[in-house]
């Protein structure tokens, strides 16, 4: 049994170097490449794909897809999970990369990026940004308005619980 971890392809954010977080963006041409030659690479090295998991935002599922439909897997069995969200950058989503260290300096970027429980600004309840605005989220209780990386971990833990509770109970019955 083999786990493969893969990111999204290049979103239209990260070509503009700005915060995305939970902001459903979609891929740019070289994401949409990016995630071609995944595919070929699954292909190449032989690898069967029982399971494909993605978060629900634009650019994962996009990338999830075209994998999907290169490796001929098939899409309904993609099994989308807003668990695997990236990190929400809070009042950061939207802003360059750059402009906001010129702002607020180099090393209180980095201690919202990479401090483990520090998270950054987070967006107020009537932010448009706010992911309760978002359809995808309507069914989502404790939405995050920022989060830590500790956040993180807390939000994925039971995705995790569940999926390795699923190849146990899968490798018991075989």
């Amino acid at each position: 049994m083999q786990l493969i971890l893969l990111r999204h392809g290049e979103s239209e954010w990260n070509l503009l170097n700005q915060f995305t977080g939970w902001t459903d963006v979609g891929l740019t041409k070289k994401g949409i490449q990016e995630a071609q030659f995944s595919a070929k690479q699954i292909l190449k090295e032989n690898i069967t794909i029982d399971t494909i998991y993605t978060s629900i935002l634009l650019r994962s599922t996009h990338t999830a897809e075209i994998i999907a439909d290169i490796i001929d897997f098939d899409k309904e069995n993609i099994q989308y999970d807003w668990r695997l969200n990236e990190r929400h950058y809070g009042a950061l989503q939207g802003l360059n990369k750059s402009e906001t260290a010129a702002k607020y300096g180099e090393n209180q970027v980095q201690l919202w990026r990479r401090s483990y429980d520090i998270a950054p600004p987070l967006l107020s309840d009537d932010d448009k940004r706010h992911p309760r605005f978002n359809e995808k989220f309507k069914n989502i209780e404790n939405l995050p308005t920022g989060e830590s990386l500790k956040n993180v971990i807390s939000r994925l833990n039971p995705f995790w619980n569940q999926y390795l509770a699923n190849i146990k109970e899968n490798l018991g019955s075989h």
